[in-house]
């Protein structure tokens, strides 16, 4: 079995970071929302956009599994539902904070997430 390269490993371990601060940011302010009562819908993770991220976390993880020539259900389901968690965590947290967040923005991070642990899964 080859190790991952550090090129793979270091953008996996950034983009990881940036999720799991999403994460939890979205967390933190739905919470905060929901006692205060001022945002009508709490973060959900299978919110509206949820479609079209985990399109993009497919996308990524098809074309990191094609380039790689393996595939696994177990490291599929991991490389696309754990990006597209962080995705939508993404939105929900850009969009409570900037009004304009492009919605195809969470589907590209979350394709990108899904494209690195597809090819860190050997």
């Amino acid at each position: 079995m080859d190790s991952p390269t550090p090129f793979v490993v270091a953008p996996a371990l950034l983009w990881t970071a940036v999720a799991a601060a999403s994460l939890i940011t979205s967390i933190a302010l739905s919470v905060r929302a929901k006692r205060r009562e001022m945002a009508p819908h709490p973060w959900n993770p299978i919110g509206t956009d949820f479609p079209v991220v985990a399109i993009g976390a497919i996308a990524g993880y098809a074309v990191a599994a094609f380039i790689d020539g393996q595939f696994s259900p177990g490291s599929a389901a991991f490389s696309i539902l754990w990006p597209t968690m962080a995705g939508t965590a993404l939105t929900y947290a850009a969009a409570r904070r900037a009004r304009s967040w492009p919605h195809w923005a969470s589907a590209v991070f979350a394709a990108v997430g899904a494209a690195l642990y597809g090819s860190l899964q050997a």
